[in-house]
């Protein structure tokens, strides 16, 4: 019954998407489309922080890394985007492993800042690196062509859709993860670690294999997100990315599916929203989710299941 439940909401959902653009268009199917690529990063995040237990600050350098590896190898050595994508995955991956390796020995405080001093490092490196353009960025990444098929991803409205079939399938496959014993274990560290190590689990294997799955999805959204901006810079490796990633998390919710693009979408209105208002509104901003902190300790999601409890008891 449960599950059923939440297939008809899911259902929904992705109606509404999917009708979403020929009702409104313009630039809020830019904006939807940003959510799209943030929620499928928040999402990584979501299972080191939600049920992992870890609380990465850095994970923006492997959004970074996306974006940089697609421009590095479409732009600069000329490959053809079908290779550069899995290259970029690919170089993602080996890089993730070896920092999970290291950053996973830690935990609690000294995860987070561990995880803040690679990110850093790579921010810094990416500054530095004049072939990429340094602070000024690099321009000029393309989006996928799928003409031979007939379908237009360049314009936005086709660029929507793409970023939305990826979304869904990101989404997918981490519903999946959480309900494999893979995700069992994932929770078992959150809640007891030193029980999981005593039952024989290879612990900092889990740890690392969440980091490793956490990264490649930040991977996918800076592809999604240098091909929708045409462009990348280094400030999307910035530690405030990270930072911001948490608290998308907290606001839609901890340990649920859709918690991350949901706190994504709430994030991303609520500052566009306030910026149209007022020139100062990092005040209201910075208030808006000190009270989402304080009161929604299980996010919106968590809100609304324990009122439907209440509701029905």
């Amino acid at each position: 019954m449960k599950l059923n439940r939440q297939l008809v909401w899911a259902c929904v959902a992705l109606a509404v998407a999917l009708i979403f653009p020929l009702i409104l268009g313009g630039f809020t199917v830019t904006l939807a489309t940003e959510i799209l690529i943030f929620g499928i990063f928040v999402s990584g995040v979501n299972l080191l922080l939600g049920y992992t237990g870890l609380v990465p600050l850095g994970n923006a350098m492997f959004l970074g890394m996306g974006a940089y590896g697609i421009g590095v190898f479409a732009n600069l050595l000329g490959w053809s985007l079908w290779l550069a994508i899995p290259a970029t995955l690919l170089t993602v991956l080996v890089l993730a492993t070896v920092i999970g390796i290291i950053c996973t020995r830690t935990r609690d405080v000294e995860f987070l800042l561990i995880t803040l001093a690679f990110g850093q490092m790579f921010y810094g490196a990416a500054i530095k690196t004049k072939a990429t353009g340094g602070s000024d960025g690099l321009p000029g990444i393309a989006r996928p062509d799928f003409s031979l098929i007939n379908i237009n991803v360049v314009a936005d409205t086709g660029f929507y859709y793409l970023v939305l079939a990826v979304a869904v399938a990101m989404l997918l496959i981490f519903w999946r993860l959480i309900h494999s014993p893979f995700g069992s274990v994932l929770v078992g560290i959150r809640e007891n670690e030193k029980r999981m190590i005593s039952m024989s689990y290879a612990v900092s294997y889990y740890k690392t294999g969440a980091f490793v799955i956490a990264a490649l999805y930040a991977a996918v959204a800076g592809i999604l997100s240098a091909q929708h901006t045409h462009f990348v810079s280094p400030e999307i490796m910035n530690w405030q990315i990270g930072g911001e990633a948490v608290l998308m998390v907290i606001i839609g919710g901890r340990r649920y599916v859709l918690g991350g693009i949901l706190g994504a979408g709430i994030f991303i209105v609520v500052k566009y929203g306030l910026s149209r208002l007022t020139q100062d509104y990092l005040i209201f901003f910075g208030l808006f989710f000190m009270l989402c902190v304080a009161f929604l300790k299980d996010g919106i999601i968590g809100l609304c299941v324990g009122l439907r409890k209440r509701v029905r008891a």
